[in-house]
């Protein structure tokens, strides 16, 4: 199995069913406000949302279906961080950002935007290898990078073009009703 399709059957069986109505209702919401209006970064600098891209281009290359940067993910990330998130857990996810560029400067004398191809792809891979295999017993991890990869999965497969690929509908059909035997009459 290739990497996209482990990744797109993750997401629809473990992202995706988390959407309850209501919160597959916010998520499309958010992403309609990014689809209206171009949207102005008001917590990631372009710097961040640099960085958020090329890992989110690394989690979900582009392949034979769009990247997530061809989906506006870092649009999306960039929103949850400055409307939905916590003081806390925004402060905690932009030092995340920060970490990984000094990490890029430590090891490789550059920051994680100039960085090569392959230094990007060394860097997320080990943060990839620090969380538990899917289907495991281990407790859903926190953190930056869980969190930043969460967010990827479900800015990419909450865009019509992502969820399609999956099979999931967003939007049922049509609206039936009941009918109860002898009502129309």
């Amino acid at each position: 199995m290739d990497r996209r399709t482990a990744i797109r059957t993750l997401a629809s069986v473990s992202v995706l069913p988390v959407l309850a109505p209501e919160r597959a209702t916010e998520l499309l919401n958010a992403r309609r406000v990014i689809v209206a209006a171009e949207r102005v970064s008001t917590s990631l600098s372009q710097s961040e949302l640099e960085i958020v891209g090329l890992v989110a281009d690394i989690i979900l290359p582009r392949t034979g279906s769009p990247s997530a940067t061809d989906l506006d993910v870092p649009a999306f990330v960039d929103l949850i961080v400055s409307e939905w998130m916590d003081d806390k857990d925004s402060d905690d996810f932009l030092l995340g950002l920060r970490m990984l560029d000094t990490e890029s400067v430590v090891r490789f004398g550059i920051g994680f935007t100039e960085s090569s191809s392959d230094q990007q792809h060394t860097l997320v891979s080990e943060l990839d290898a620090q969380m538990p295999e899917p289907g495991s017993s281990e407790d859903v991890p926190d953190g930056f990078y869980p969190t930043l990869k969460r967010l990827v999965v479900v800015g990419y497969f909450t865009t019509e073009e992502g969820a399609r690929q999956t099979g999931y509908r967003i939007m049922p059909g049509a609206y039936a009703g009941c009918s109860v035997p002898g009502a129309n009459q």
